[in-house]
């Protein structure tokens, strides 16, 4: 009998749009090729051979037989699971995806074109860390074992201070989970914690245990996902895209550090992985665990709402009391004659540190040497030609980069533009910090190692790891690195951390004083992790009376979740309200122009009739150009109770636009909720 494919292409309107032809079309099932529901295949359109995904095999179509083309070949003998492609309508919707994009996810490009090398060897860290094997919980601990592994249909949030235990608690779930019979997936924000938390976990599990991540080259990946597609993996650690990995028979799911704003995609195809990690624990009937010191506002607010069910680590492991933490007022400093990177206490507490044989952790969110290039005489700044953002000075090489777009020039020994030799370097980066504190150390007679983490240096395959166990196994040493090394890590040798400018997350979003309080506790807590040892964190700041600092210094949650929810009340923003932001890039801002003026006509005459916006506008985006692409956008504040009525109509306003000619030269990207409005 004949068979016919309903196939998903990858093929695109044209070639200047993300604007696909996005639907399901009828093929022939040759008789000769063993095509099933999920399978990966090459078709015939047009004049050309594309990709494709089988959604569906069927023994009758409506199409005329004489319209039908034969699928040409597998492109690969892997096929998608089948749970996920039943979520797939649901991730569409939820997201207003294209399905072709979400089907992308499902497979490594490595399956998808060709045949993939195997690797043959496995760059796998074990040495950072090892962990007991017969590790007894507390009471705390235990409590919140035995009601997750009681209740498998709910998502928890388990929030413990830092250094609580939470990863003991994952391993115990996990462990309850393999013995049933079942799989589990584990994943971590920053790809930077992936070496340590693998160790833990092959130190305990073995090799069930793989590893999926973006920074795997294509024979590794394909090693690892073959290992759990083929089910000797039974155990997945990964970040972000992780949450696609073809596990069955799911038993658990566990999102670390939860309040991360990675876990939201900023480029396409844009999706919450919380939110799909509840959609495949409900087709596994297994629980999900949100983990954190600091939850985010969105997930602690839906555990008073009971959506969410709290679970609370409220001490260290072994009783181990919290680093005290000190603010350092900065303009006091600098009245008081000191200009240099540290107050005074912080650098005589940084020397007496490293005199103990202690080891010390530095912070600062910015690599690089300086941030801004400028000339003291005509005002000249290094602007990168593609995007509008200044060049970050990289010493290691002489360099101005972009932090953007990877474009790069020389160092200018004079001012381009008048000829002077007066540059001013401006806010520095972490380069800066370790050149400055081996100035510092050599003046004090101390030469311990100072190590730098952050994108710049970790890039070469392996440099990570060394990074992390080289001061994991030297103490003194003292560890500078930007958010890489602000969450996850345990380092019992740590006695003291420093925050260089606690200042800088404080940027015009709803979100930056959420976000600076998560950061800041976090790095923190990095600090005096070890029986016996005194830990202190220094966080330096302009701004000392900001409301921020006295819930971090107090390690008050609470209080400063009371405080932020009740702002957002007032002022109707998430989770009392949805923010959607359309995004338009292209290389014409002219015809980026256009085409936002044909969207916000529609929009403005459905607020006028529903009034479902509590506010409606366009602008150019805070950073209005980047990769040479102009970038204009629609914010859009969404009353909830239309939410969903108003977001469908805003997806049909875009899709309809996007067949349109004045679309063909942009794209379009649609975000509901997005972690960062720059």
């Amino acid at each position: 009998m004949m068979k016919y494919a309903k196939v998903i292409i990858d093929a695109a309107l044209n070639t200047n749009t993300t604007s696909t032809l996005d639907c399901a079309w009828d093929y022939l099932v040759p008789p000769n090729l063993n095509v099933i529901r999920g399978s990966c295949v090459i078709v015939p359109f047009g004049k050309r051979e594309i990709d494709g995904f089988v959604v569906d095999v069927k023994e009758q179509t409506d199409i005329a037989l004489d319209l039908l083309k034969p699928i040409k070949r597998l492109a690969t003998n892997f096929v998608i699971k089948t749970e996920l492609l039943d979520l797939l309508p649901q991730i569409c919707d939820r997201f207003k995806l294209r399905a072709i994009d979400v089907l992308k996810l499902y497979l490594p490009s490595t399956i998808r074109k060709g045949k993939p090398k195997r690797n043959g060897k496995r760059r796998v860290p074990i040495g950072i860390e090892k962990t007991d094997h017969n590790v007894v919980l507390n009471a705390e601990q235990q409590h919140c074992v035995d009601t997750v592994l009681s209740q498998p249909d709910k998502v928890f949030l388990l929030k413990g201070v830092t250094g609580s235990g939470k990863t003991e608690v994952y391993m115990h779930i996990i462990k309850k989970v393999l013995e049933a019979g079942k799989t589990a997936l584990m994943l971590v924000p920053e790809i930077g914690l992936t070496p340590q938390v693998l160790a833990n976990f092959k130190a305990r599990f073995g090799d069930v245990v793989a590893m999926l991540h973006s920074k795997l080259y294509g024979g590794e990946k394909f090693d690892e996902w073959l290992r759990v597609e083929q089910g000797t993996a039974r155990i997945v650690i990964g970040a972000r895209s992780a949450i696609f990995a073809p596990l069955e028979n799911i038993g658990a799911i566990i999102i670390d550090e939860e309040h991360d704003g990675s876990y939201q995609s900023d480029s396409n195809p844009r999706y919450l992985t919380h939110d799909i990690a509840i959609m495949r624990a409900k087709a596994n009937h297994c629980p999900v665990v949100l983990g954190s010191a600091t939850p985010s506002v969105q997930s602690f607010y839906l555990t008073q709402q009971g959506q969410y069910q709290l679970l609370e680590l409220t001490k260290r492991v072994n009783n181990v009391p919290l680093p005290k933490i000190e603010l350092v007022d900065m303009a006091n400093e600098i009245r008081s004659g000191n200009g240099g990177i540290f107050g005074n206490e912080v650098l005589a507490e940084l020397l007496q540190t490293l005199r103990q044989r202690r080891s010390v952790m530095i912070f600062l969110n910015r690599r690089g040497y300086s941030q801004t290039v400028r000339c003291l005489q005509c005002g000249w700044s290094a602007k990168c030609e593609n995007c509008d953002v200044s060049m970050v000075y990289h010493k290691d090489d002489e360099q101005l980069k972009c932090h953007y777009c990877a474009a790069r020039m020389p160092f200018p020994s004079r001012c381009p533009q008048c000829g002077s030799t007066y540059i001013k370097h401006g806010a520095m980066g972490t380069q800066k910090i370790c050149a400055e504190l081996e100035k510092l150390l050599a003046q004090s007679n101390l030469y311990v190692p100072v190590l730098r983490m952050d994108t710049d240096n970790t890039q070469a395959k392996g440099a990570l790891v060394k990074i992390l166990e080289k001061f994991a196994s030297t103490a003194p040493s003292i560890l500078v690195g930007t958010q890489m090394i602000a969450k996850g890590h345990h380092f019992p040798q740590v006695n003291l951390v420093i925050v260089v400018n606690a200042d800088g997350g404080f940027v015009s979003d709803y979100r930056s004083a959420e976000r600076t309080f998560a950061l800041l506790t976090q790095v923190a807590g990095r600090a005096g992790r070890e029986i016996g040892s005194a830990g202190k964190a220094y966080l330096q700041t302009y701004m000392p009376n900001h409301y921020v600092y006295k819930f971090i210094q107090n390690y008050d949650y609470n209080g400063f979740y009371q405080r932020e929810i009740a702002a957002r009340q007032a002022t109707k923003y998430p989770p009392f309200a949805t923010i959607v932001r359309v995004l338009v890039s292209g290389m014409v801002d002219t015809k980026i122009i256009e085409v936002i003026k044909q969207m916000m006509q529609p929009l403005r005459q459905y607020d006028g009739e529903k009034q479902a916006f509590i506010y409606l506008g366009a602008m150019k985006c805070p950073y209005g150009r980047l990769q040479n692409k102009y970038r204009y956008q629609i914010l859009a504040r969404i009353k909830q109770d239309v939410v969903e009525q108003t977001v469908n109509f805003m997806d049909k306003c875009i899709k309809q636009i996007e067949q349109q000619p004045i679309a063909r030269s942009v794209k379009i990207f649609f975000e509901i909720n997005p972690s960062s409005l720059s």
